[in-house]
């Protein structure tokens, strides 16, 4: 009995020790997935979290772009105004520029040095005037008055076309302008044996300028030449001296020429400008920045125009230039072979030209024309040729032409020339310049000719130059037992 309780009580025991274990173990693992759904929870509430951090950014972002947009919105039409006024601003300072730079022939860029003024306070404000009690408009400290010098660069023009306008401009209240340019030329042959040593030329040009209307221009040329130069004795295909030929009569008496009258007109605001009367067709073909005037630049004549172009003789005729203001104009001529004044549309020279103004070699300028001609004085003869001027820099110009005809009805069969100009090559002479030409010229018989010519230009004021000046001629047609002929010279210029 006592064994059989003992064996109850370690039943009972054993059977309350297993319930209490699985208890145990039950408990546990429902512990362990309370925990784990806990963590899987904390996680997700994590993640939330993050994503209502990035929620109230995106929302702030949002309502910056939205207030952005509705700003935007509401200044477009502001913006678009402006840009519309501003654009048409531009345009019309676009228009303006290429008016003034179509209006402007090339130009020659000079440097002056200038002595210079300035007021200077301590703080380095500097002012052109001084103030008012003497004190700096900025800081209010005193100024101090200041010498320096200082470089200043202006537009120096050389063409007679260009001076006219300039006077015009300055004079326009008058009405009327006279004007006079006086050349003497002399030159010396260096190694002549025949006896023919020296020459001496001169001429006298009074100019008569008038502006009936506004935009007419009426002008006229009265000249004087006594004296041939060397091209009588050496019978130079080049020309020695462009600007001789006597108009002395027999016995000595200088006589007066009409060399130029004429009347201008422009047209359609400006770009077309037209003339009518006695004219010089060189002055408006084949022109050229560095080689052009005799009077100013190179005096041989293979240098001044090209060869191959043998206009007649000035007289009647009409010349008309349409420029595009773009860099781009077109220009016809029309003159009559006979200076009398009759039968004056039989045998007409005609001309033609197309040039362009541009900035393509480095930003400088440059002016390229290519011209066509017939000679109807000259059995229909027909030629063509170039002329080109580029600057290399502020102070070098470089310039070529070439130039050539049909055999039938011409004196010249082709010719070329190049050459170089510096421009104010010192800073203490500001207006003078020197310059170097080379040439050659063929005949249609066959004869061919060189010629050079170097100069050097004293500009002592705006009325007087003197340019000393040496030429060389290689095989000159007129001295067939000569192979070079040197010839030094001199010209004067006086104007006013």
């Amino acid at each position: 009995m006592y064994l059989f309780r003992i064996f109850c009580m370690c039943l009972l025991i054993s059977i309350a020790y297993g319930r209490i274990s699985l208890s145990a173990d039950l408990s546990q693992e429902h512990f362990e997935q309370v925990n784990e759904r806990l963590n899987r929870l904390e996680n997700k509430v994590e993640d939330l979290d993050e994503c209502y951090v990035r929620v109230k950014d995106i929302q702030k972002d949002v309502e910056m772009i939205r207030k952005s947009m509705s700003q935007g919105a509401a200044t477009k039409e502001q913006k678009t105004e402006v840009r519309e006024r501003i654009e048409a601003r531009v345009e019309k300072l676009e228009d303006s520029v290429q008016d003034l730079s179509g209006r402007a022939a090339l130009m020659d860029m000079a440097e002056e040095i200038r002595r210079v003024t300035e007021y200077v306070c301590p703080n380095g404000h500097g002012f052109e005037t001084m103030s008012e009690g003497g004190k700096c408009r900025i800081c209010g400290l005193n100024l101090k008055e200041r010498t320096h010098f200082k470089k200043f660069k202006f537009a120096r023009r050389e063409s007679i076309s260009d001076k006219i306008s300039t006077a015009l401009d300055e004079e326009f209240k008058k009405r009327i302008l006279v004007g006079a340019s006086g050349t003497g030329i002399f030159q010396q042959i260096l190694n002549d044996s025949e006896g023919r040593h020296s020459s001496a030329e001169g001429s006298l040009d009074l100019l008569f300028i008038g502006k009936p209307l506004t935009y007419m221009t009426f002008f006229v040329d009265l000249e004087a030449i006594g004296g041939n130069g060397h091209d009588e004795s050496i019978g130079s295909l080049s020309g020695l001296n462009d600007d001789s030929g006597s108009l002395q009569d027999n016995d000595g008496v200088d006589r007066v020429s009409v060399r130029e009258a004429w009347l201008q007109t422009e047209l359609l605001k400006q770009h077309v400008r037209l003339v009518i009367g006695k004219i010089d067709l060189t002055n408006y073909f084949d022109s050229n920045d560095v080689a052009n005037d005799e009077t100013t630049q190179f005096i041989t004549s293979a240098f001044v125009n090209n060869r191959t172009l043998e206009v007649p003789e000035n007289g009647p005729g009409i010349v008309s230039f349409y420029d595009t203001r773009k860099g781009v104009f077109f220009g016809l001529g029309l003159q009559s072979a006979d200076n009398s004044g009759l039968d004056i549309v039989d045998g007409l020279y005609g001309i033609g030209e197309v040039g362009m103004r541009s900035r393509y070699l480095f930003g400088l300028e440059g002016t390229y024309r290519l011209w066509a001609k017939i000679n109807g004085g000259r059995n229909e003869n027909k030629g063509l040729g170039m002329s080109i001027d580029q600057h290399l820099s502020a102070k070098l110009v470089a310039f070529a032409r070439y130039g050539m005809n049909e055999t039938d009805g011409a004196d010249v069969k082709s010719a070329w020339s190049t050459g170089l100009e510096l421009r104010h090559p010192f800073l203490s002479r500001v207006n003078d310049s020197t310059a170097f030409a080379f040439g050659h010229t063929e005949s249609v018989d066959g004869n061919d000719e060189q010629v050079t010519e170097v100069y050097y230009k004293f500009a002592f004021n705006d009325h007087f130059a003197i340019t000393p000046l040496f030429q060389a001629v290689f095989d000159p047609v007129g001295l067939e037992d000569s192979d070079v002929v040197t010839l030094a010279g001199i010209r004067t210029q006086i104007e006013f």
